[in-house]
């Protein structure tokens, strides 16, 4: 009994030495600079996983200890990886040269029917452009401009309603469940008609979300695995996407689609959309029991995760709030230009134009974006063999392409003060071409976020509308967020405590 685990220990140490061995003689001919492996478990840095933040950490301290390369090969146990590290080479493999041997990094495996279609994940470039102009319509911010804006400003009364029964209960603010709720309840209401009340109750789409993008172990193995099993059919308990999201995600859909095929409305939403995509598929024939596909539940997915998702805006409206709440000198800033931008539009209330004109809480939420970007890794796959202009790198097909916006966004070769909260240097005098190359926040290249504008648009109405009426101070976070705040257990950049804030109104600071 003894000889069996001694056998697969042996196993597992013979083909780890042929991984590593074989990849790093690769590298060494590609004249790609690398760091040895450790035996067993790839680089040392990796293997605190789960106990400080996922990637953060690592890749950070990696990226600082080889300042002199442009970029460095390692293994994340036996993954190995490439981690770019200057704007130049970045802008070669994620825009110029993408569609010609490159794709998106997450592996497809066999029993998969919904990644091939989702527009963040899907390593087909036909589907994706398909898809990304059938959902195009959906990231159009003037969806939301007119009477259509009625929908956010009803958002920003029940936001407000929720604020002040907190603070007459003498409880801090829970920004990241605030914004949760709101961003939420704007996506159920305007792309799927479900009319929720997230404030009053947590509905069944709320859990689902919930769901989707809750951190932990089974997310975190998951990316891992989507990155490191190409082709292989993952195990359920692996997947990002679930059995179980697909059957809600499915039903969801179908009932809505029938009921919007019974009443006949239009509301150039998701749904209608969708009805008529298959009303193409059909010739026209519109079947109120019609069947809801993979690819109907994948561009609804695509809708809820891709980019900007619900997730990632509450994380940015969080972590903007928790900076905002250390410099009241740049709340008062946005309280004033909302101010001007009402008088501008003649307007008494929060309208889809005062909200465009918000240009430096714009610049708050591109700087908080650059110090707490939405991701660890931005990861693309070579399709084929490809030297980058200008250099003697041999990246071999199937080599994994990693970059790490969150170190980028620290380096002083970019970004002066790159620690300090400075919102002004994303001011139009301030930006310059070697600032815009390296802020990877919204990604880069053809598949840069489709959904960031619609993202900033909500975040702005929720975050002018809040300091439009209290002062916000810190609570649970009276120092500025480092990665040792972060979730040890999301590949997204995730505060692990809750973002707690006090509001004062600004009647009685007045007096």
């Amino acid at each position: 009994m003894l000889y069996a685990p001694l056998l697969v220990g042996s196993l597992c140490l013979v083909f780890n030495y042929l991984v590593y061995s074989r990849r790093v003689a690769q590298w060494r001919k590609s004249n790609i600079p690398f760091l040895s492996p450790s035996f067993l478990i790839g680089h040392k840095y990796f293997w605190g996983v789960g106990s400080n933040s996922a990637t953060v950490v690592p890749l950070d301290r990696i990226y600082q200890e080889n300042k002199d390369k442009d970029l460095v090969a390692f293994f994340i146990a036996t993954l190995p990886v490439v981690l770019l590290r200057k704007p130049a080479l970045i802008k070669q493999i994620f825009a110029r040269n993408f569609d010609e041997a490159f794709k998106t990094g997450f592996a497809v495996s066999h029993n998969d029917v919904i990644t091939p279609h989702m527009l963040s994940q899907s390593p087909d470039k036909k589907v994706w452009k398909t898809h990304r102009n059938a959902l195009s319509p959906m990231f159009v911010t003037t969806r939301f401009s007119g009477k259509r804006f009625a929908k956010i400003r009803n958002q920003i009364s029940l936001m407000w309603t929720h604020v002040e029964e907190a603070r007459l209960q003498g409880k801090p603010i829970n920004i990241k469940e605030v914004a949760g709720m709101f961003f939420q309840d704007i996506i159920s209401n305007s792309f799927l008609a479900l009319d929720d009340n997230s404030y009053v109750k947590e509905g069944e789409f709320r859990k689902f979300l919930k769901s989707l993008v809750e951190p932990g172990w089974g997310k975190l193995l998951g990316v891992f695995a989507q990155m490191h099993l190409q082709r292989i059919p993952t195990l359920e308990s692996l997947k990002f996407i679930t059995q179980k999201h697909i059957e809600t995600m499915k039903s969801l859909l179908q009932k809505q689609i029938k009921q919007r095929s019974q009443t006949g409305d239009q509301r150039n939403d998701l749904i209608d959309l969708l009805i008529r995509l298959k009303e193409q598929d059909q010739d026209g024939k519109l079947d109120s029991e019609m069947d809801v596909t993979n690819e109907m539940i994948s561009l609804g997915l695509s809708l809820l995760l891709g980019g900007k998702s619900v997730a990632t805006v509450d994380n940015m409206v969080s972590f903007t709030i928790h900076l905002l709440s250390l410099y009241p000198e740049y709340q008062e800033r946005i309280r004033q230009e909302v101010k001007e931008a009402m008088e501008k539009h003649n307007a008494t209330e929060f309208t889809y134009e005062v909200v465009r004109d918000l240009h430096f809480l714009n610049q708050c939420l591109h700087e908080t974006s650059r110090l707490y970007p939405n991701t660890s890794v931005i990861t693309r796959v070579c399709t084929e063999d490809f030297t980058p202009a200008g250099t003697d790198y041999i990246f071999k097909e199937g080599e994994l392409i990693i970059v790490d916006p969150y170190s980028i966004h620290r380096d002083p070769e970019y970004f002066e003060n790159p620690d300090v909260f400075d919102p002004d240097r994303f001011s139009p005098k301030n930006r310059d071409s070697k600032s815009v190359d390296a802020f990877l926040s919204f990604g880069k290249g053809p598949r840069k976020c489709p959904g960031s504008n619609v993202a900033l648009l909500v975040a702005s109405t929720l975050i002018g509308s809040l300091l439009h009426k209290y002062e916000v101070r810190p609570y649970s976070h009276t120092k500025q967020m480092d990665a040792d705040d972060f979730h040890p257990r999301s590949f997204a950049i995730v505060h692990k405590d809750d973002v707690l804030v006090n509001v004062i109104p600004r009647e009685i600071l007045a007096y």
